[in-house]
């Protein structure tokens, strides 16, 4: 038994000094394959025996190799490639190039950013196009206004005493203010397109048969409010119109 132990011994130690003596440094200096200027901190892979090293500040490197193992060098912005070692890189210094990894990309068109309120505008604002289905002579359903962003339903005194908790939030939290400020923005705003679009300069003329600066002054004599325009039917608004016309008219000879 003795015997066999020392041949297994000694074919291991000629084994492991054989791959010891097949293994050499491979010693090199990885550089742009454009500029010429050497590659900084690259990752290089031995994938044979997965050891691993890092080009230093002047693109010099130096990683244990055999004839035949795969070489990979690879670092951000450039293309990853792999080289099979040869028999004279083992005797002198190499010299490797890595090219740049391009990327091109499509024309940009750079616009203004508009300011936050503008962009929270426009959010607020933004329609998205109906695509729902309804069925014939069903009536439509009707939004449902949050209460929490009107301020009588917070401040009234029913809901203060039966939801104290969620009053003290909705009253003083900063974020909840925001999105009341908001709303009454958007509010007045849709409140104005539906006075402009019901009481027009075109309209006030079709009724008044005034023009030119004639009618810019009695739209003014009117002075009428966006609440009042807005929640007063049309015909009494006309019929109001015409009442203020003589007394205006009556005013201009006087």
């Amino acid at each position: 038994m003795k015997p066999i132990y020392l041949f297994l011994i000694l074919f291991t130690s000629v084994t492991l000094t054989a791959v010891a003596q097949d293994e050499h440094p491979v010693i090199g200096v990885l550089v742009d394959s454009a500029t010429r200027e050497p590659v900084q901190f690259a990752h290089v892979t031995n994938h044979s025996t997965n050891q691993l090293t890092v080009t230093n500040a002047q693109g010099r490197f130096r990683i244990p190799a055999s004839v035949g193992d795969t070489l990979v060098f690879s670092i951000v912005g450039y293309q990853t490639l792999g080289w099979i070692a040869r028999q004279e890189w083992l005797d002198e210094e190499i010299s490797l190039a890595l090219p740049q990894d391009t990327l091109l990309l499509n024309d940009v068109i750079v616009q203004n950013i508009p300011t936050e309120e503008i962009f929270k505008r426009r959010i607020l604002n933004y329609q998205p196009e109906d695509t729902s289905f309804w069925y014939h002579g069903m009536p439509l359903p009707v939004a449902r206004e949050d209460p929490m962003l009107n301020e009588k339903t917070i401040k009234n005194p029913l809901y203060m005493a039966t939801h104290p908790l969620s009053a003290m939030y909705y009253n003083f939290s900063k974020q909840e203010k925001e999105k009341r400020k908001y709303h009454r923005v958007i509010q007045n705003e849709h409140r104005e397109q539906r006075v402009y679009a019901k009481f027009s300069r075109e309209w006030v003329h079709e009724v008044t048969a005034l023009e030119g600066n004639e009618l810019t002054d009695f739209i003014f004599y009117c002075d009428y409010s966006l609440d009042y325009l807005d929640k007063t039917p049309l015909y009494l608004i006309r019929e109001d119109l015409l009442a203020k016309l003589t007394e205006f008219k009556r005013d201009q000879r006087g």
